[in-house]
């Protein structure tokens, strides 16, 4: 992953490239959590993969805010404003991982399932669309 940060540019294929290896990433954490969750797996498991996904996550929106830059566009100051209030909500589930609750997981997945998974999906393509304008 840092290496993948270490070469990200501002615009051009090299961007949407890096953007969709960080999304598949993250999607493959995404899926390890919901199989540890379904096939029961142990704790320490489950809440091993929900921070790595986290992490993960972090890491992506830390590379776009850097794509990101000082740009005044209105449609990307939103998606700044975006990741401060994901990453706002993803604090909150980590201090459950943190003392060790599964609900935190299961609360991961559902924010995953929802709200994460739209903004990957949807509101990553548009920035990627205006980046490399």
């Amino acid at each position: 992953m840092n290496q993948q940060l270490n070469v990200y540019q501002r615009n051009g294929s090299k961007l949407g490239e890096i953007v969709d290896r960080q999304h598949l990433q993250i999607k493959r954490e995404h899926e390890d959590l919901r199989k540890a969750l379904l096939e029961g797996a142990d704790l320490d498991r489950i809440l091993e993969i929900s921070t790595d996904l986290i992490l993960t996550t972090l890491l992506h929106f830390e590379s776009e805010e850097r794509a990101i830059g000082d740009s005044v566009h209105g449609k990307l100051v939103a998606h700044r404003q975006l990741h401060t209030d994901l990453i706002e909500s993803l604090k909150a589930i980590s201090i459950d991982i943190e003392h060790r609750k599964l609900n935190g997981a299961l609360e991961l997945m559902k924010f995953f399932d929802g709200r994460l998974t739209y903004h990957l999906d949807v509101e990553d393509a548009e920035m990627e669309r205006i980046l490399a304008n």
